[in-house]
């Protein structure tokens, strides 16, 4: 067991030298075997953990790695964190967290996910005419990758399109580490003020959507939630769904445009390659770049490593996904890798409530856009190309394209 002196800790995010890659300093950790000290924006100094097995076994052992972020030493993204996420269910741990997931479950199981499909390709279908009638180039951040997880997650809810792009600027704001707290606030306050609106109107107009069934059957029927509580659940589900999917599928448009053997092989045969394409471009990009946290409830031995109660822990997803020790080639993204142990999801009982949602969003996604976009191109240098370096997830600020 290690418990000598380590170098300074180096400030976390860590900088990313090829935006195609993860943080070498994060690679170099990997490498080193053992978890490092990493300093947040407090001053707080949590261990960084890069390696694949190490990550499993952290986000696994819950009853020594809690995910509450109100408990001292949770090594917190800002210091809004603990005021707009304390009482949410998937910042709790045990009988605080599972009861509440599975309210939310049946809205996100693949079976319902899959069901969506044939109406992600409609609303797919409606945003490329859209697109084939802008002047080009078009940001296709703006107008595809975030347009479509919007529409289908106020789907999902029961909100609107109309409302929709509030929803979307809200959820940007509230996943950006370099805002304040008070522009955090503002932008959860105005998610809350739209879902609220429609969550009221669902009492006299129910429907099948997630609000609906919030409102009418767990709060008003069943008491197990106050109103405020189940249209904060309602905001969660935007998070989980919305955000995290729309920088996928701009990270992975770009892949397809920078690769094209990978290109031609999905579309060679989308209904064999769209599933394996979205497990690989997880895989490889690992978009949550600086989760999941959690806090040390109980001294523990990680990779020679003593981490003791109350210290504060960091996974690093998009390090693990490229650890040599678990994938071939972990470096070179090739859709047709079969094995799908890739923790891009996270892993445990905390992993990503709206993965299958995501899931099937991309593949409907990449296939039929360059299905009906062949000759897709970007207008700009790769190297002109500006990524979220200060947000929860890795992402696009833009993709200017033609065809």
């Amino acid at each position: 067991m290690t418990t000598t002196e380590q170098p300074r800790a180096p400030q976390f995010p860590l900088h990313r030298g090829c935006p195609f890659a993860p943080p070498e300093q994060a690679t170099e950790f990997r490498a080193e075997g053992a978890p490092r000290r990493v300093r947040i924006w407090s001053g707080a100094q949590p261990w960084l953990i890069t390696r694949h097995d190490q990550i499993r076994e952290v986000l696994g052992a819950t009853d020594r790695f809690g995910a509450d972020v109100t408990v001292p030493g949770f090594p917190s993204t800002s210091d809004a964190q603990p005021h707009v996420e304390g009482d949410l269910f998937f910042r709790k741990d045990g009988a605080e967290h599972l009861p509440t997931r599975r309210v939310l479950n049946p809205d996100f199981t693949a079976k319902r996910s899959e069901a969506l499909r044939p109406r992600m390709i409609e609303l797919t279908d409606q945003l490329i005419d859209r697109l084939e009638t802008m002047e080009r180039p078009v940001d296709l951040i703006e107008h595809f990758a975030l347009a479509l997880p919007t529409v289908i997650i106020c789907e999902v809810l029961g909100v609107p399109p109309e409302d929709s792009p509030r929803v979307h600027e809200a959820s940007k704001k509230v996943v950006q580490l370099s805002i304040s707290k008070d522009e955090k606030l503002a932008a959860m306050q105005d998610m809350h003020d739209v879902l609220q609106k429609h969550a009221e109107r669902k009492r006299t107009e129910p429907d099948n959507g997630l609000l609906s069934r919030l409102v009418n059957e767990y709060v008003d029927e069943k008491g197990q939630f106050d109103f405020d509580y189940a249209i904060r659940l309602g905001m969660l589900a935007i998070s989980a769904g919305h955000e995290t999917t729309a920088n996928m599928i701009g990270l992975g448009i770009l892949a397809l445009i920078r690769e094209p053997e990978q290109r031609r092989i999905l579309l060679s045969d989308p209904d064999k390659y769209a599933a394996t394409c979205v497990e690989e471009m997880m895989r490889y990009w690992s978009m949550v770049q600086t989760e999941p946290r959690r806090v040390c409830l109980q001294d523990t031995e990680i990779g020679g490593v003593l981490i003791r109660a109350g210290e504060g822990v960091i996974c690093n997803l998009p390090a693990a996904n490229r650890d040599p020790d678990v994938f071939d080639n972990p470096e070179v993204l090739d859709i047709t890798r079969v094995e799908r142990r890739h923790i891009g999801f996270g892993f445990g009982v905390h992993q990503c409530l709206g993965q299958n949602l995501s899931r099937v969003e991309m593949q409907v996604a990449w296939p039929r856009l360059f299905q009906r976009l062949p000759d897709l191109r970007l207008t700009v240098d790769e190297t002109d190309l500006h990524f979220h370096n200060d947000a929860l997830t890795y992402g696009l600020e833009e993709l200017p394209v033609t065809w």
